[in-house]
């Protein structure tokens, strides 16, 4: 049993039982009361300060054991480190992981908070559960159940669903997704299979695909409304600016070469290559034939089908005329 010395502390100084100090270069100490007011043994990061500070072997299991059993932690792990014959006679500060103290004392804050907080609403958490079983059946656990009311209720709220039979197909699809998340869990392909077309027929009737459509606004909301919006302004995006950047650039390079290549020195290549050019140059030809009379154009269809014969003057004979004029030349 380890007898602490009782004397006046020089930090509070009021007699009381002093803290042990292993640390060679300075033997002051304080008492426990001013060392409980200035960490915290619910901090791993004070707690391995502590046994810095004094010179302690610092074994966090043994520190979080005596977290649950009392508020005298740090005389506690004292006394075990001072009697354990072990530690002796090499007693003095040690520890491989000491900057990982920092990360896993969030950590275990947040494991210390959510095991209170369980314990404190046990209660309420049974009848949760006992609520949610009515509800959705006997087979699912706590952690199911916040799942599906979770879904169901953003479902409803995001689609403003009245229709009973509407909601018990939202609800089947629910059900649905948990047995999808079990068969993808274990690896059950065939179960996957079976379930995803039970779940495309339930969203089929719920008009799941139609209730999505209806709640789409014009506001953009991902990057790929954002891009279809860009090109539907008129900006192209320039993917590629001239440069080879990787190995498919590259790549693409040298197929280019090659091809090249293998038309130039095939045989038997030169007439196709002749004719398509002189089929190009004639081409551009028509072209520029057609851009230079561009500017002379008969009478439109339009115009054709508006012509009146009293708008226009016509030359006309007298029949008597024509017919003397004809038998005169024939004689």
């Amino acid at each position: 049993m380890i007898n602490f010395s009782i004397n006046t502390c020089p930090k509070c100084g009021q007699r009381k039982k002093l803290m042990f100090s292993n640390n060679p270069l300075s033997g002051s100490t304080i008492c426990f009361d001013c060392i409980n007011k200035q960490l915290d043994f619910n901090n791993l990061e004070h707690a391995e300060f502590f046994c810095r500070s004094y010179n302690l072997p610092w074994k966090p299991e043994i520190w979080l054991s005596l977290t649950d059993h009392g508020n005298n932690i740090f005389e506690d792990y004292t006394t075990i480190m001072l009697e354990d014959k072990e530690n002796h006679p090499n007693l003095s500060y040690e520890s491989s992981t000491r900057d990982l103290w920092t990360r896993t004392n969030k950590e275990w804050e947040k494991c210390r908070s959510f095991t209170q907080i369980l314990n404190r609403l046990t209660p309420i958490r049974d009848s949760y559960v006992e609520r949610g079983r009515l509800k959705w059946g006997e087979q699912y656990t706590f952690e199911d159940i916040i799942k599906l009311d979770s879904i169901y209720s953003r479902t409803l709220k995001a689609n403003n669903i009245t229709n009973p039979l509407q909601r018990e197909a939202v609800k089947a699809l629910c059900k649905i997704q948990i047995e999808i998340d079990d068969a993808i869990r274990a690896k059950d392909a065939k179960g996957l299979k079976d379930l995803s077309s039970s779940y495309s027929a339930f969203a089929k009737q719920a008009d799941l695909e139609g209730m999505i459509n209806d709640t789409k606004t014009d506001d953009i909301t991902t990057v790929a409304e954002l891009y279809d919006y860009m090109e539907k302004q008129g900006f192209n995006f320039k993917f590629y600016d001239g440069y080879d950047r990787d190995e498919v650039d590259r790549t693409i390079k040298d197929i280019q070469a090659a091809n090249r290549r293998l038309i130039l020195e095939s045989t038997g290549l030169q007439p196709l290559l002749e004719e398509m050019a002189q089929q190009r140059m004639q081409t551009q030809e028509e072209k520029h034939t057609e851009e230079v009379t561009d500017g002379i154009q008969g009478p439109s269809l339009e115009d054709l089908m508006n012509f009146n014969p009293e708008d226009s003057e016509v030359d006309t004979e007298d029949d008597a005329a024509v017919i003397d004029n004809t038998f005169n030349e024939d004689d």
